[in-house]
């Protein structure tokens, strides 16, 4: 995972990160197909791990995918 800052305020949540990407820059296919991969992956026998790691790329692909659908509303 990245690292980053947050400042959250009474009106506004300001994030700086170097794992932001811009809604435009959203593939929605390709995070769709990576949270299917991941899901897929924690039907496998994967060590504890790999279990945080695919929890972590599951997590990103459906942040991704929860972004780009409220931005294409």
């Amino acid at each position: 995972m990245g690292e980053g800052l947050v400042e959250v305020t009474s009106d506004r949540v300001a994030i700086l990160t170097d794992m932001a990407i811009a809604a435009e820059n959203i593939d929605e296919a390709k995070a769709e197909e990576a949270r299917q991969r991941a899901e897929a992956r924690l039907h496998e026998k994967i060590s504890a791990a790999e279990v945080a790691s695919v929890n972590a790329a599951l997590a990103r692909s459906l942040a991704q995918l929860r972004v780009k659908r409220r931005r294409t509303k």
